[in-house]
């Protein structure tokens, strides 16, 4: 049984690799022995609050030492941990306890006040008692909630192992998901099911204590936890980098190249832009030279996207196309790409199951041949255990197999479409409902559309996922105004930016006099327009560049965001800037005008006036901006006719 438990496979690997580096950041590291100690500790403290193996812990915390100590605390202590992002708007957060209604919460003392105040929302049902706060490695606090009030909390804690208290079977994680409800859906993770995929992974890659593996996903979802337990599972190292360099390619690159990353698993966005980043420095099979995998999940992978590694990378590097819902647990299909040829614009396969896995194509209630398309169904005994308090849900999607008469044999329904090729890969062929994947997270489309309506000055609303100019996917927002009322753009992202994630967000939003329809009086979502090259309407009028930073800063603003012109005043992300884009424009800066601008700083200083402010700052850079103007108002042209001759495409 302890085979099945994620948390006393480590113990092992512990034993066996007690002095081997665990985890490191930029600032620090730690050794197998210390951090199981300090998980310990938290399981320990844990304990002291009287959880059980249904208790529920929100773990309000980013990327860290601290997080993954935390993480295997919970599960130490026989509990489930929920990772809680601070990026996450009041409102979502309030959602997701309210479903989810945790026992008790932890984080650390730089959050503990931003924790305090969330959690006295009076919107939230507070079911939790305590709040366990980490100062440092041996001291913790307990808070009582909702009051807030400290109490001591001075037991021995041991460093020694818990015995176990969890069974194969267990929940063990929950994670939310976009919903067309309008309310994120919690899924409830097993032990089972997440140590049978981290041995899979490491027995198919032959993975043992030399692996690193890069941090790279939000703890908040799932695929995280490939990166986490990867390493820890085959007694090699965690690498974690900043948030910082998480975001940008240029400094991912080098951070990859520094920390001597072997194994990383990245979605086909970041992808894309580290693939650009190793062509822009001269491209070699050296780039990253202890490189051995990339695994590659979340959206739609490419021929292009693999043509394009190779001929900036060659085919030293093995890659790797994955596919699975969260659902059933973390992914259940692979493609490991070889000397295959690829068409460019052509999906490359997802493969075929791991171990212990079927996959089935249903059609109109009956089995597809060979090179039909249908939808997919999986079957596996390591799936999740389905939707947190969520019956009906539950029923829709994890559904009898209707091959089986004699016995229950439930199997879950994707809402993905598949074809099987020749020699038995299994291609990806979209969604059949208005589900996508953004930057490797699920975007449920009806949930977006659901909040626009909601807005007081909106009659009619849809959305759709476009490509930016640089072949990106971005969301799009189409509404309708109430009669007589005048949509910005400003005021329809505060809406929607209080309630939603960044990514959930709509980068970009078009005003319509009436939604296009079909016969059948349904939105005609195929003749939705492309956003064109026009300044939004927004709260603030148009002012003009006025000196020669501003002018040149304007520029290359428009040639990111594929608009005609750009104000003094207009905020980046108001204007469609996403976070893609925003590294796009950093790296930009640095070429262009020698700028080397943290991203966190374009938040900061979200539009030109202020950006312009803050780099005049007692600063000069070469070349001069007139030059850099120069350049920027050439490649603004020479974009605006690359875009046009698109859209006559």
């Amino acid at each position: 049984m302890d085979k099945m438990i994620i948390h006393r496979v480590f113990e092992n690997i512990v034993e066996r690799f007690p002095k081997n580096i665990a985890a490191e950041d930029s600032a620090r590291c730690v050794t197998y022995q210390e951090l199981n100690a300090y998980a310990n500790r938290i399981a320990d403290a844990i304990d002291e609050l009287n959880v059980n193996a249904k208790s529920i812990v929100g773990i309000y915390f980013e990327a860290s030492i601290e997080y993954i100590a935390v993480v295997l605390g919970v599960l130490k202590a026989g509990a489930i941990f929920m990772p809680l992002s601070p990026r996450f708007p009041d409102k979502r957060l309030i959602s997701i306890l309210n479903n989810t209604e945790p026992n008790i919460f932890i984080t650390g003392a730089h959050l503990e006040n931003e924790l305090t105040l969330k959690l006295k929302n009076p919107g939230l049902s507070l079911c939790a008692k305590h709040m366990l706060v980490l100062k440092d490695r041996s001291t913790f606090r307990v808070k009582v909630l909702p009051s807030g009030t400290s109490v001591a909390n001075e037991h021995n804690m041991t460093d020694e192992n818990l015995p176990l208290r969890t069974e194969p079977d267990d929940g063990c994680y929950i994670v939310t998901t976009s919903a067309s409800t309008g309310e994120p859906k919690a899924i409830l993770g097993c032990q089972k099911g997440l140590t049978h995929f981290i041995r899979w992974e490491i027995d198919e890659f032959g993975l043992n204590n030399g692996v690193r593996v890069s941090l790279l996903s939000p703890v908040t979802f799932d695929v995280s936890l490939r990166d986490i337990f990867i390493p820890l599972i085959a007694g090699g190292t965690l690498c974690i980098p900043d948030e910082e360099t998480r975001h940008h390619p240029g400094k991912l690159f080098k951070w990859m190249q520094d920390s001597d990353i072997t194994l990383t698993h990245i979605v086909p966005t970041l992808f894309r832009l580290v693939t650009r980043e190793i062509k822009d420095l001269g491209g070699s099979e050296d780039a990253l030279p202890n490189l051995e995998y990339v695994l590659i999940a979340g959206e739609a992978l490419y021929g292009s996207d693999v043509i394009k590694w190779r001929q900036a990378t060659g085919n030293r590097v093995e890659l790797v196309n994955i596919y699975g819902p969260s659902e059933t647990t973390l992914a259940k299909l692979f493609f490991r790409i070889r000397d295959e040829e690829f068409v460019p614009h052509e999906i490359v396969p997802i493969g075929k199951p791991i171990p212990n896995t079927e996959i089935l194509l249903f059609r109109n209630g009956q089995l597809c041949a060979a090179g039909e398309t249908g939808e997919i169904y999986i079957k596996t005994p390591f799936m999740s255990k389905g939707y947190y308090k969520a019956p009906k849900l539950n029923r829709m999607s994890f559904v009898q197999n209707p091959l089986v008469t004699d016995r229950k044999d439930i199997i879950y329904k994707t809402g993905d479409q598949g074809k099987l090729m020749p020699g038995g890969n299994l291609r990806f062929e979209g969604r059949l409902d208005g589900q996508i994947k953004l930057y490797g997270n699920r975007v449920e489309i009806g949930e977006i559309e659901v909040l626009l309506r909601q807005h007081p000055q909106v009659r009619e609303a849809a959305v759709a996922a476009r490509e930016d100019a640089f072949g990106n996917k971005r969301l799009v927002g189409y509404v309708v105004p109430e009669q007589g009322e005048k949509l910005t753009v400003d005021s329809l992202r505060r809406f929607i930016g209080d309630k939603l994630p960044d990514y959930m967000v709509p980068a970009v939003y078009v005003t319509l006099k009436a939604l296009p329809l079909t016969h059948n009086e349904k939105i005609d979502r195929r003749a939705l327009p492309e956003p064109d090259q026009a300044r939004p309407e927004m709260e603030q009028p148009y002012v003009s560049p006025s000196t020669v930073l501003e002018r040149a800063l304007s520029g290359i603003w428009c040639y990111v965001l594929g608009l005609e012109r750009v104000g003094v005043h207009d905020n980046f992300f108001d204007l469609g800037g996403t976070s893609i884009l925003a590294a796009k424009l950093t790296m930009l800066l640095e070429k262009e005008l020698g700028i080397e601008l943290p991203i966190v700083k374009l938040y900061q200083y979200a539009n030109i006036g202020f950006l312009a402010e803050y780099l005049s700052q007692g600063q000069s850079y070469q070349p001069s901006y007139e030059k850099v103007q120069d350049r920027a108002e050439r490649r603004r042209a020479a974009f605006s006719r690359r875009k046009r001759s698109t859209m006559r495409r």
